[in-house]
Order: structure tokens, then C-alpha cells, then sequence
């Protein structure tokens, strides 16, 4: 290939990769009318997950109007009794995507072809994806109104912005949108994790907590004397940002690790992938989650972490001295408005081991990067490559049954070791009453002693299901159907209400589905879980007003148990 062939296809190739990317100068509006105020902010560390937007607060009440950011079109609806609840999203020419959820509900036309889809489906809850031209919206146009839908605890509008090409989160404070930010970040803690049998820290296997000394943005450790570590040693890190009009406490958006002046770990939170979001149980300390509900950022990466949001590091940031000195480390934190804060300490290394390595005993050691097998008396557990972040020195037993369970409990490890994909566990019963074989299912018992639903089938003799929390596990069974009762008596007079209400409710398994039928017909009942509440709105229906009308309520739970409750009413 000559040279100008060769320059006109690389010249084609860039033209190609850059036209298919967002534009560098997008600007949109607010999509709130208020001054922002924000309650969470973009990849703060959750509960298996990075939060993908931000949460803006609406004063505590529902029905705020919300603005479309850019001019665009809506290219899906989603209505959900969990999750984000009522939530629309649009695409923009820009090259991005806006998405805006826990709604109260939709622009009327959206509103209307929702309900038409509900009915036509006979469900409550629906993913819809209309045409292109179907919904367009303006910039600034009103196209929904802010709710509490879905599993939000508390009124607010969950906001995000993704690259339409690959539908990955963005950070929406990338645009600004008038967020008003002058607040450092705060370090309240740093810990030093011995990562093997031979690491020590203050010669202990254990990890060494030290509170920090605030210095106008720069801060110290308590500490009276320089921490003696040796072998590889992680450092981990408790922090928080906050802006000006709201005291909750958010995720930062860089982290960096200096030892004696070297980078050797980099944190940035400008994007990730929802298929990589659970990797956050690699990036946190998990076990300190487990035990306490603590989030702490790990500044150290496990072997099984591929976590996008990393932005190099050296040796996976983990320290590794071999002389008999002191050396310095820093840690830098900044938001998205640039301000800044660090730490500053010193640690001496040890050349020699201080200690013995530590001793373990375990039933079997897991590789983090190979699929896995462990059988022993009345257990089989299957744990597929990719699994694990790290190796495991596996550990099993079991306990005597106390809690009426059709099996002993089993101890599957322990639930402060994360996992990644989930593994397969079967268990055999004790005990199989016969016609009953379909309502067994796994119960997980928490370190507190709570159980809950942890579902699995009966199958050649054992109770399997796909777990992703290690712990404790027994076979029990769910017999009990769920319960379901309406707001109003037996021939209640409903007239000029807009709406009625049921409850519906079940103890261990959880609701599986429900239908709701006036003289015959279903009728779109809207489900909100975390109150076990259905809203069924007759104005929205075809039934007939004035009239005595016959209700029934059927509802199914996760292990196939049925309730049906009827009664009359007049509308």
C-alpha cells in the first residue's frame, strides 16, 4: 500500500471512530427548574453497584416538573414496582442519552400509550421501546413529573446521561448543570491491609485503622509513630464530597496513591459499563461492608478486578518494600470542581518478617481465575471461573438445625468474601414430604440470624439454586400463600373516589405475580412493592359507573402458593 492510500485510510478510519463518538462541546439544560441540590452523586459506592446518575432532591414532595436537557426523541419507557419505577429515556443528536426515573408519571400522550400497552399486555409492568418519531421532545420541554416509583426511599429524580452508542453511564457533572461545588472532599480514615500469610502490619496479620487529622484540605494520621509494614500491603481509604446546598455525603471522583512520590493507583469516575458495575465488591473493602455497612474504597487492585474505572497504577498498587527505611505516602482526592484534598504519612518497612506467617486451615483453596468444585456430605457447590476476585482459602461446615429447617445449616464460607458471578449450590433435604417436593427452596441466615428467601428447585434429590452471597444455607419449605386484602368492606360505595386500594404481602419467597379482574376483566392494578400496595384507578378503565361491581384478586408468590380474595363494590 502506497503512502496516500494509506493516509486516505486512516484519514476514513478516524473520521469513522470520532463520528461515531458524543460531541466534545454538548451543553443541555437543567432537567429540574429548581437551583440543583443533590443527595447523590455519579459511581458513589452502593450495594453491588455504582450509582449511574445523580439524585436530585425535590424538596421532599412529588410532581416537580421535569425538563427534557436536550431537543431528542424517547426511544424506551420502562414502568417497574422496583428498580427505577416510572422512568423515560431519551436519546439526543448529540450522541448521548438522558434517562430520568422514579417518576410519578409521564407527558399525557406518553401517559396514554403506556396504559394502552399495559392493558394490551395484561401487565403492570412493561419495557417499551416506541418508534422513533413516535414521542419527540424539546429542549426544555416538560415530559414527566418527579415521583417516588419503583424503589426510591424518598421523592427525588434520578438523572443520568449515557453514550448512546454503547448506553454506558456517563458523569453528568461533566456538563455542569449549575451544580454549585466549593467544598473539599473529606478523608476520614486510611487502613493498611496485609494481603498475604507472610504481611504484617505493626507486627500483626490484622489490618491497622488510622483516623485522620484535617489540616485545611491537607490532613495527617493519629498515629504517634510511622506504621512498621512488611511484604505486600494494600491501603485503602474512607472518603466522602459534598456540595454547597446539600449536607449529604457523595462519591468523590478521583483517588490517587503516591509512594514516595510515585503514582502506583488512579481512581477516575467518568464512565463505566453496566455489565462491569458489580466489580465494586472487588474495589470496596467488601468484608468491612458485611460486617458494619461501611464503604471503603480499596487504593489496591485484586487479581480478579476489571473494574474500567482504574486510570493506571503500578503493581495493582500495592506496597512492596524490601529495605529497613521510612517512606512517604500520599493520597490525593479532588471532585469534580477541582477541589482538593490529601494525606500525608510515613510507613517503615521491615526487611525481615516480624512475625511467623499466619496460620490457615481450610477445607479447600479456590483460584479466583478457575471454575471449582466442592462436594462433601449432603452438599455440592459449584463456583464457575471468574467467580472469585481473589483466591480463596475456602471453608465449610455445617451446624445443627434449631430453626425447624429440612436440612442442617450449612456453612458456605462466610458472607465477608465477595462474589463476582454466581455459584451453583445444592443441598439435600432430611426430610421430603411427599406432594410437596415443588414448595422446597433455600434459606440464606445472615451473621444476625435473619432468613430469608434464597430460592432453588428440587431436583435427583437436591435443593439447587444460583447463589451470589456466600454464608450460611439450609433447605426449608414455603407453604404459606400470600396474603391479599382489600382497602374497602364487601359492597363499599367507591363513587367519585379516583382510585381504591389492596394489599398484598408475603412472608418468605416474595410476590411473584398478581391479577386483578372487575366483572371478568382484568384491570390494570399499579404495584408499589416497598409498600405492598396496589393502586387500581377506574377512571382509566372501560367499567361501567353506577354499577355493583364484582372484584376478585389473585396473587401467586415465588414458590407458586396462590391466594384469591373477591368482594363487590359499587362506582
Amino acid at each position: 500500500m502506497n503512502k496516500r492510500i494509506l493516509l486516505l485510510a486512516i484519514s476514513i478510519t478516524a473520521t469513522t471512530v470520532i463520528g461515531s463518538q458524543p460531541s466534545g462541546n454538548v451543553s443541555f439544560v437543567s432537567p429540574l427548574r429548581e437551583p440543583p441540590s443533590l443527595s447523590a452523586s455519579f459511581a458513589e459506592l452502593r450495594a453491588d453497584h455504582f450509582h449511574t446518575g445523580l439524585d436530585y432532591r425535590t424538596g421532599g414532595v412529588q410532581g416537580k416538573d421535569v425538563l427534557a436537557i436536550d431537543e431528542g426523541y424517547v426511544y424506551r419507557i420502562a414502568v417497574s414496582p422496583t428498580g427505577f419505577g416510572r422512568a423515560l429515556y431519551v436519546r439526543h443528536p448529540s450522541g448521548y442519552s438522558s434517562v430520568y426515573a422514579h417518576l410519578r408519571s409521564f407527558r399525557p400522550d406518553i401517559e396514554e400509550y403506556v396504559r394502552q400497552q399495559q392493558y394490551g399486555r395484561k401487565s403492570f409492568s412493561v419495557s417499551l421501546f416506541p418508534q422513533r418519531n413516535q414521542f419527540q421532545v424539546g429542549r426544555g420541554e416538560v415530559i414527566a413529573w418527579s415521583g417516588n416509583s419503583g424503589g426510591s426511599s424518598g421523592p427525588h429524580l434520578h438523572f443520568e446521561i449515557r453514550d448512546s452508542a454503547s448506553e454506558d453511564p456517563v458523569n453528568p457533572l461533566s456538563f455542569g448543570f449549575g451544580v454549585s461545588d466549593r467544598m473539599r472532599p473529606v478523608i476520614d480514615r486510611v487502613i493498611l491491609y496485609p494481603l498475604t500469610r507472610g504481611s504484617a502490619v505493626n507486627s500483626s496479620h490484622g489490618n491497622l485503622s488510622l483516623r485522620t487529622v484535617p489540616s485545611d484540605g491537607s490532613y495527617g494520621i493519629a498515629a504517634a509513630t510511622a506504621p512498621v509494614v512488611y511484604g505486600p500491603v494494600g491501603i485503602g481509604i474512607k472518603c466522602w464530597d459534598t456540595f454547597d446546598n446539600s449536607t449529604n455525603k457523595c462519591g468523590v471522583y478521583t483517588i490517587e496513591l503516591l509512594a514516595d512520590g510515585l503514582r502506583i493507583f488512579s481512581f477516575k469516575a467518568d464512565r463505566f459499563s453496566y455489565s462491569e458495575t458489580r466489580y465494586i465488591n472487588a474495589h470496596i473493602d467488601y468484608a468491612a461492608r458485611a460486617a458494619s455497612g461501611e464503604y471503603l474504597h480499596r487504593l489496591h487492585i485484586q487479581p480478579g478486578d476489571r473494574l474500567s474505572m482504574y486510570d493506571g497504577h503500578v503493581g495493582r498498587g500495592v506496597l512492596r518494600f524490601n529495605d529497613d527505611a521510612e517512606h512517604e505516602i500520599k493520597i490525593i482526592v479532588t471532585d469534580m470542581q477541582k477541589n482538593r484534598s490529601w494525606v500525608t504519612f510515613r510507613v517503615r518497612s521491615a526487611s525481615k518478617p516480624p512475625v511467623p506467617p499466619a496460620e490457615i486451615n481450610c477445607s479447600k483453596v479456590i483460584p479466583w481465575g478457575k471454575a471449582a468444585d466442592f462436594t462433601a456430605d449432603g452438599i455440592r457447590i459449584h463456583f464457575p471461573a471468574g467467580a472469585l476476585y481473589d483466591t480463596l482459602w475456602f471453608n465449610y461446615k455445617t451446624r445443627k438445625n434449631t430453626n425447624g429447617f429440612l436440612s442442617p445449616v450449612h456453612m458456605v464460607h462466610n458472607e465477608t468474601v465477595a462474589v463476582h458471578d454466581r455459584f451453583r449450590l445444592s443441598i439435600r433435604p432430611d426430610t421430603i414430604i411427599a406432594g410437596l417436593e415443588n414448595k422446597l427452596c433455600l434459606a440464606r441466615i445472615s451473621s444476625k440470624g435473619a432468613v430469608s428467601y434464597a430460592g432453588g428447585k428440587f431436583t435427583y434429590g437436591f435443593v439447587s439454586g444460583e447463589m451470589n452471597n456466600l454464608g450460611d444455607y439450609a433447605v426449608t419449605l414455603d407453604t404459606i400463600p400470600p396474603a391479599a386484602k382489600f382497602s374497602f368492606a364487601s359492597g363499599a360505595n367507591l363513587s367519585g373516589r379516583s382510585q381504591f386500594t389492596a394489599t398484598i404481602r408475603d412472608e418468605f419467597s416474595g410476590i411473584n405475580s398478581y391479577e386483578m379482574y372487575v366483572d371478568g376483566e382484568w384491570i390494570l392494578a399499579e404495584y408499589d412493592a416497598k409498600n405492598n400496595l396496589l393502586i387500581c384507578r377506574p377512571g382509566t378503565s372501560e367499567m361501567k359507573p353506577d354499577t355493583l361491581h364484582k372484584i376478585e384478586l389473585r396473587v401467586t408468590d415465588n414458590c407458586g402458593n396462590r391466594n384469591t380474595v373477591a368482594s363487590e363494590f359499587r362506582w
